[in-house]
């Protein structure tokens, strides 16, 4: 039942990355239009962060919390070197340009859907805003996949890239419910913490810092606070 429930909102965030690939082929949004996005992603991650998942470990023992925070950092730190290494050595062929920012994507897919699973496993209603959450944040990462491609690729060859992100998080999901359903305690408040660590990283390093290098409006500071309140007032009425 719960791995059912999980998959049925995670289907929201698998239609976004199609969604946000079919933008990104027919419409491309300029830098300022990715910069209200991001911005808008930004707002709504904090919210889902500090309205679900941080009351989740706040009760847990300080040492837990504070290692599950630390394997989060690391790991986010190393991928993030892991795309920096990909992109300096030109892997890739045809794709060097793009290797970096897909590899990158796809293992933050993997931990994302982890998540979602963990987080369904440890209250519903917390899985429904971080899918919820992840979903427009998915979108972002599907226009950003396909726009990071070469030029002269063929339609269905770039909504694959999108594709093969939602299959990635599908993924995670499932192997996250199933490795961790009855686990309880420690592991369980370990992996939340993980996981806020990993998307206040995402929104302090990748999406507040891309959105960034566009001058900020105030429609875009707008977006943020719209992004926030919206996941807030939805876990105030779910």
């Amino acid at each position: 039942m719960v791995l059912m429930q999980a998959l049925s909102y995670t289907a929201i965030a698998v239609v976004a990355a199609l969604v946000g690939g079919v933008i990104a082929v027919y419409y491309p949004p300029g830098p300022q239009m990715e910069s209200n996005i991001q911005h808008f992603a930004a707002g709504v991650v904090i919210a889902a962060v500090a309205a679900e998942l941080l009351p989740e470990v706040h009760g847990r023992a300080p040492q837990i919390v504070v290692l599950g925070f630390a394997i989060g950092v690391v790991t986010m730190l190393g991928i993030h070197r892991l795309s920096e290494t990909i992109e300096k050595r030109d892997i890739g062929g045809q794709f060097a340009g793009a290797s970096g920012l897909l590899i990158v994507v796809s293992i933050d897919m993997i931990i994302d859907g982890v998540l979602i699973g963990v987080a369904f496993l440890d209250n519903p209603d917390t899985g429904v805003i971080i899918a919820i959450a992840l979903a427009i944040e998915v979108l972002f990462l599907g226009v950003a996949g396909v726009v990071a491609l070469p030029k002269d690729l063929g339609v269905v060859q770039k909504l694959a890239v999108p594709t093969v992100f939602g299959l990635l998080l599908t993924t995670g999901v499932i192997g996250g419910v199933l490795a961790l359903d009855g686990v309880t305690g420690a592991p369980i408040a370990i992996i939340l913490a993980f996981g806020s660590a990993a998307l206040l990283y995402l929104v302090t390093e990748e999406l507040l810092v891309k959105a960034g290098k566009v001058p900020e409006t105030p429609v875009s500071t707008t977006l943020f606070f719209a992004g926030f309140l919206a996941i807030f007032l939805l876990d105030m009425l779910h």
